[in-house]
């Protein structure tokens, strides 16, 4: 920015200069004028290129919550829990929250000798948060084959062909595959559009069904993900969020966490 400002300057007082200038001058002057505003154009550029940069690293991608929002949406899920296992999970999920929220609060007051310490209990904390988040996802999707049988059998059924296509080797197999596999995600459709429906008559949202609206855990502790991967859980997230079903809890703790 300090190269742009010098820039801007340079062209400010050749304008001034230009105009008081005798008739001989002038010619000169416009010239140092024509190369002043490229030397201004270009270091325009770059500061654009440079805070560009800044903001795509400040920004939150897709689906992803700032941790104030985060804990806000545990709160308002705990208060709505009614099954106690569901609850505990919510709270222990809150707790790790908070934390990772203390933490970031004490890295922007914190020395620059005490910074690289407490990055490093973020993401110890981070890591907390994510196995804390993945417990509500197992805990709720417990809930949900119970509450939501066929739902859950035909999700099932949908996994296992998915996981037969991968390992067909024969295209004739394979083929076949894809058939039972289009029928099964179409019944899986109906049955989950069923039980979304039948769990919101009483106007409160419904526990995750499984079907369009489940996402299965993408983060475990103790493992990682490729960019592919990455990129795929991100596309399904913004699938889900972009519909009516993005209402149904904990289908958005499924990506909160990946990304933070």
């Amino acid at each position: 920015m300090k190269k742009q400002l010098k820039a801007a300057k340079k062209v400010a007082a050749l304008k001034k200069a230009l105009k008081v200038a005798p008739p001989a001058k002038k010619a000169a002057i416009k010239a140092k004028l024509v190369a002043a505003k490229v030397a201004l154009k270009k270091a325009t550029a770059s500061v654009k290129k440079v805070s560009a940069k800044l903001a795509a690293k400040k920004a939150l991608p897709p689906g992803v919550k700032p941790i104030k929002a985060r804990i806000a949406s545990i709160k308002a899920k705990i208060a709505a829990a009614t099954n106690p296992k569901r609850k505990a999970a919510l709270k222990v999920q809150l707790k790790a929250a908070k934390k990772v929220a203390a933490l970031k609060k004490a890295l922007k007051a914190a020395a620059p000798a005490q910074k690289a310490a407490i990055k490093r209990q973020i993401v110890k904390a981070k890591a907390k948060l994510a196995k804390a988040t993945y417990k509500v996802q197992k805990v709720t999707a417990k809930i949900s084959a119970k509450k939501y049988p066929a739902a859950a059998k035909a999700a099932k059924k949908v996994a296992a062909l998915k996981k037969a296509l991968a390992s067909a080797y024969s295209p004739a197999k394979k083929a076949a595959i894809k058939a039972k596999l289009v029928a099964a995600k179409k019944e899986l459709k109906k049955v989950a559009a069923v039980a979304v429906s039948k769990a919101s008559e009483g106007g409160k949202p419904a526990y995750n069904v499984p079907g369009p609206t489940y996402l299965p855990p993408a983060l475990r502790p103790g493992s990682s993900l490729t960019a592919k991967q990455t990129n795929a859980i991100r596309k399904r997230c913004n699938e889900v969020f972009g519909t009516h079903l993005a209402q149904i809890e904990d289908v958005d703790a499924a990506c909160e966490e990946l990304f933070a």
